[in-house]
């Protein structure tokens, strides 16, 4: 089945990009389409693509992360530090002992007098360094990269249980477009059917007149009914391009595609049976919006836990491996010495006192997994209540269908009859009119009638997900 759908997807685009081709489509391959290229569907696809990629970063980030560096620096002005005269006086000791050997030599010592304030200045290091090593981290312990985890893959599958619910509706959608343009197909070839049934009446009216046994009056007034009948079809043909143009659009298709609907209310009628959605009993649980909500609350649980794991402690470890090069001149490829600098370590942060803040962040995590609850409780029950809404407006359907039928029997018999006895001279040319239109209204009526029950029978299916 996939393959089917790769392929007609495949013959779609070759169709748009040839102006003479065309493509015939029945309503479960238009919907097929649809479930692949509406555009709704590519940007749930992309939503769900980028979820999982965004867990796959998640858990990435917890394996050893290692980056490297090099950095030059040129001084224009060597750093200056500045101390007191006598940061680097002898020590007490030293002292001593050069007093004593003076007293015992007879030797004064020749120093001069200590200065409080003087101040020395000092420039250390050279003109050009360079630094270049790698440093390697790995996370060891974190309870919120774990909740991460969790979290980023229950997102996954609420994206993917979105892209689900995407997908159903844009079979829905493009469901509803193929029914409205079958609709505004077939209400031209019945408007067709119209005019050439005016055209005759109003052919063998001229011809009466001509002999003589009927007034030009009547012949008028059947003129004035076919001129009606072409105006409706010629709008009715401009509404069928614009609805086979909306089929397209919803389908995700160029406009430029030429499309042609293989199916008829005939076949749909012997393929969409009744029991296929009356006989399926409600679910919610299928339903890919409460799948999704679903998902929303596990997430929103997860949040909880991320606050409460915000106060427990984590613990990394550290690998610095550097040389440093220090010159008077732009030389470091040459032979001189690069000094190493090596470091390994653990670092752990302990949460002490956040001031009651995180007791209040898993409050409002609270309040979220609460409203999330409360919405997963609401979309129940309103899917339940669009499902009985759904399966009384496809039961009304049926029953409108049934009467429209008879009312169109009805007009036909009134029709032929009608005929019969204007070419007896018993009917005027008002009554054959009258009786035409009532036809006409009735066929519309069927019309009519028809898509409203497949619509009906899409809504059933999609607030059953069937």
């Amino acid at each position: 089945m996939k393959c089917s759908i790769l392929l007609l997807s495949t013959l779609v685009l070759a169709s748009a990009s040839t102006a003479q081709s065309s493509i015939r489509l029945t309503l479960d391959e238009a919907q097929s389409i649809a479930a692949q290229r509406a555009y709704n569907v590519r940007y749930a696809t992309m939503d769900k693509d980028e979820a999982a990629s965004n867990t796959r970063e998640i858990i990435a980030s917890g394996f050893p992360q290692i980056s490297g560096s090099v950095e030059y620096n040129r001084y224009i002005d060597i750093p200056t530090q500045v101390s007191s005269g006598d940061v680097f006086g002898f020590p007490d000791y030293l002292n001593t002992f050069l007093g004593g050997v003076a007293q015992a030599t007879g030797v004064p010592l020749d120093a001069p007098a200590p200065d409080p304030d003087a101040i020395q200045e000092f420039q250390f290091g050279a003109e050009q360094t360079m630094t270049a090593g790698i440093t390697a981290t790995q996370l060891i312990f974190s309870p919120s990269y774990f909740v991460g985890i969790q979290a980023a893959k229950a997102y996954a599958s609420a994206m993917e249980a979105a892209e689900s619910r995407s997908v159903v509706d844009a079979r829905r959608a493009a469901g509803e477009a193929y029914a409205a343009a079958l609709a505004a197909d077939e209400n031209v070839g019945l408007l067709k059917s119209a005019e050439q049934l005016a055209s005759d009446s109003h052919d063998q009216m001229r011809a009466m007149v001509e002999e003589g046994v009927a007034e030009s009056t009547d012949a008028d007034q059947l003129e004035l009914a076919l001129t009606d009948v072409k105006q409706q079809r010629t709008a009715a043909e401009s509404m069928a391009q614009v609805a086979l143009d909306a089929l397209k659009f919803t389908m995700g298709m160029p406009v430029e595609t030429t499309v042609i609907l293989a199916d008829s209310f005939e076949t749909l009628d012997g393929a969409l049976s009744a029991a296929s959605v009356l006989g399926v009993p409600f679910d919610a649980v299928r339903l890919p919006e409460i799948r999704t909500q679903t998902q929303n609350l596990a997430l929103s649980e997860l949040g909880i836990q991320n606050e409460k794991a915000a106060g427990l402690p984590s613990i990394g470890a550290f690998y610095t491996n550097q040389r440093n090069a220090q010159r008077d001149a732009f030389d470091f490829f040459g032979d001189g010495s690069w000094y190493p600098i090596q470091l390994v370590g653990v670092q752990m942060n302990i949460p002490i006192w956040s001031s009651f803040a995180g007791k209040e962040r898993v409050f409002k995590a609270e309040l979220t997994r609460d409203r999330a609850a409360t919405a997963l409780e609401q979309m129940t029950e309103a899917a339940r209540l669009e499902y009985r809404a759904a399966r009384s407006e496809y039961n009304a359907s049926l029953e409108q269908r049934q009467q429209s039928q008879r009312s169109l029997e009805l007009a036909t018999r009134i029709m032929d009859r009608t005929r019969i006895r204007f070419t007896e001279g018993l009917a005027s040319s008002f009554d054959l009119a009258q009786a035409q239109n009532q036809l006409i209204n009735a066929q519309g009526g069927v019309t009519q009638a028809t898509l409203r029950w497949l619509n009906a029978h899409l809504r059933l299916q999609r607030s059953l997900n069937a």
